[in-house]
């Protein structure tokens, strides 16, 4: 019994670094709500296959809801983006990087996109546009 119970712990130790693996999800913009709606299901279904193949059933449904959060992030709409490349800004320095996702500081003057008030943008010292949602400061489309 103390065999088994010493060979369980080792084998549990061995297991660690194998659950603390980093999975990179890269996603393109949708263009169109089909198109988002179909990267909210393939980011579903790609979630629950890798959560299950570290965490076996508790692992699919875990992966698969942090799979659709990915697959479903929000993208500015065509006529904000067009508006936002149409009408550059002063080139603003932000500390740290920039990604989908990401809260920008409330240091950071936004400027508002009069046709769409849920959205705003900057322009980066790389003279490229970030748009942001006014709700939660979180960038919604950037290129680098």
């Amino acid at each position: 019994m103390r065999r088994f119970i010493l060979a369980s712990a080792a084998f549990a130790l061995m297991a660690g670094p194998v659950l603390a693996q980093t999975t990179v999800v890269t996603t393109t913009e949708p263009t169109s709500q089909g198109e988002q709606a179909a990267g909210t299901l393939a980011g579903a279904g790609t979630g629950a296959v890798a959560g299950a193949l570290v965490g076996g059933p508790v692992g699919a449904v875990v992966g698969g809801v942090a799979g659709m959060a990915v697959g479903g992030i929000a993208s500015a709409p065509d006529d904000v983006r067009q508006y936002v490349v149409a009408n550059p800004t002063a080139p603003v320095v932000v500390e740290g990087e920039i990604t989908q996702g990401s809260v920008i500081p409330g240091t950071v003057t936004l400027v508002p996109v009069p046709s769409n008030p849920d959205y705003e943008y900057f322009y980066t010292s790389n003279n490229q546009p970030v748009i942001v949602s006014k709700a939660d400061r979180k960038v919604v489309y950037y290129v680098q």
